[in-house]
């Protein structure tokens, strides 16, 4: 993403590094994170897989994967006899076909982002003792929870990514690669992957 908004989780994370204080980034990352979660869909500069993907780019640039030892949740974790069972994973997400094209991206977008804001974060923040706080996207960031939450949010983006490549795009390799070839050459399907 050449953007504003790249230059600014860039800047994040270079400061963060700068200092030596990988939670610098959390802490400039806040009202920026509240900020894009309080516009519509519509009003959004990127859709909310890449938006929380360069999120946690820039996390792990800034040492913060290492320092907290972040790992993702498994569907395991949200299916039937999981610790957040009662998130529905298999109900919300079951029906979505895997993305074959930018349509299919948008499509797998919207219907992760419903149920990370019905039942995501919600069901995390109940099981874990976070409570409403995983719900505020002022301070859940500098919770363990809401980044392993987001890991696997990014895990299943890039499983679609790669669903997307292969259909659409055979030549595109990694996450990255192919992140960077839809913002580079498809500015209408921004806002809505």
């Amino acid at each position: 993403m050449h953007s504003v908004l790249e230059q600014i989780l860039e800047s994040y994370e270079q400061r963060a590094t700068a200092l030596g204080a990988p939670n610098e980034y959390l802490r400039q990352l806040a009202p920026l994170h509240n900020r894009w979660h309080g516009f519509s869909r519509a009003a959004r500069p990127i859709g909310f897989l890449l938006f929380h993907w360069h999120v946690i780019e820039h996390f792990r640039g800034a040492g913060l994967q290492q320092q907290l030892g972040t790992t993702a949740y498994t569907v395991a974790d949200f299916s039937a006899g999981g610790q957040f069972a009662d998130a529905q994973w298999p109900a919300w997400m079951a029906d979505v076909p895997d993305a074959g094209d930018l349509q299919g991206l948008a499509d797998y977008s919207l219907a992760i982002a419903r149920w990370h804001n019905v039942e995501g974060h919600m069901v995390v923040g109940m099981v874990t003792g976070r409570g409403e706080d995983m719900m505020n996207p002022l301070i859940n960031i500098f919770f363990p929870e809401f980044w392993r939450l987001h890991y696997f949010i990014n895990d299943r983006f890039e499983e679609q990514l790669a669903s997307y490549a292969q259909s659409v795009h055979p030549q595109l390799g990694q996450a990255a690669e192919i992140v960077g070839h839809i913002e580079a050459s498809h500015h209408t399907a921004l806002a809505f992957v």
